[in-house]
């Protein structure tokens, strides 16, 4: 599922390839895509003869900015690509819109899954959208006197609220994992019990695990890929996610995996102590 760093470099990808371009058409070929306005012919009119001006991140949202003062929002799921043709072969199947650009180009949106959704919002929709989002971990409001603050008092298990889009934006489940793993955090530990060393190392491994994998264009466990159809390098780098079974590259005890909040959820139980109280945090080990 594209997460902060999958979407950080598909923006970059349509900052270098797409941004300037002209919309000349627009095929709709699975209405279900569309979710607002609710025609699609309206979706398709508004996007007609209209200039690609900029593209921007919020979270895991996608966003083409449009000179018609319209943008257009992608959430690209768990499967959504965005190809541009040439120089990449055709999509022969799974495609989902097809935007018709000048200089006989096409940007098209493929998704095997079937889940990618888009929107065209005005500026006042585009705000409603994304006002309940948390703050970026990049940004200077993400801080970890804010994680202490937000959920320093919540009984609630900490790897649900890291992936609670309301808290923190754009860490999905792959990093969760990479993240709670770094910080010596087992992902059922409950917030209340965390202390304010562990604050701190919890927020820096938000931050470098996500400046990692937006360093190695994104993590390719499966469907992800970049607008040229190049898969990220960041599974390459990956110490829990998906390694259940396999020694942990620290204490060399046994991965394991197992539903956390719903979630398929990997970590050592020997490194990740479940337990209330101290969790064994350390000062974060750069890793990249």
């Amino acid at each position: 599922m594209p997460e902060l760093p999958e979407v950080e470099t598909i923006k970059e990808d349509l900052h270098e390839l797409v941004v300037g371009s002209i919309i000349e058409g627009v095929e709709v070929l699975d209405p279900s895509l569309v979710e607002q306005p609710a025609l699609v012919e309206e979706f398709v009119r508004r996007l007609g003869g209209v200039q690609i001006t900029g593209a921007r991140r919020r979270a895991k949202h996608l966003i083409v900015e449009l000179d018609s003062g319209d943008a257009l929002v992608f959430q690209l799921k768990i499967g959504g690509q965005l190809l541009l043709v040439p120089p990449v072969e055709e999509p022969r199947t799974a495609t989902m819109l097809v935007l018709h650009l000048d200089g006989r180009r096409r940007l098209f949106l493929r998704d095997q899954t079937g889940f990618t959704r888009a929107r065209l919002l005005g500026p006042e929709e585009l705000e409603a959208r994304l006002s309940s989002l948390g703050p970026e971990p990049f940004g200077e409001g993400f801080t970890p006197a804010y994680l202490r603050e937000r959920l320093g008092s919540r009984r609630a298990q900490i790897k649900p609220l890291i992936l609670d889009q309301k808290v923190l934006s754009g860490v999905g489940n792959i990093y969760a994992d990479e993240i709670l793993y770094d910080a010596r955090l087992h992902p059922r530990r409950k917030a209340n019990t965390i202390t304010g060393p562990e604050w701190e190392v919890l927020h820096a491994a938000i931050r470098e695990n996500l400046a990692a994998g937006v360093e190695h264009r994104g993590t390719t466990v499966r469907l992800y890929r970049d607008v040229l159809d190049r898969p990220g390098e960041h599974q390459n780098y990956l110490r829990v996610f998906e390694k259940h079974g396999q020694p942990c590259p620290r204490c060399e005890g046994e991965v394991v995996r197992e539903k956390v909040g719903g979630r398929p959820s990997h970590f050592c139980p020997g490194c990740q102590r479940e337990e209330d109280g101290p969790g064994g945090g350390v000062a974060l080990e750069s890793l990249w």
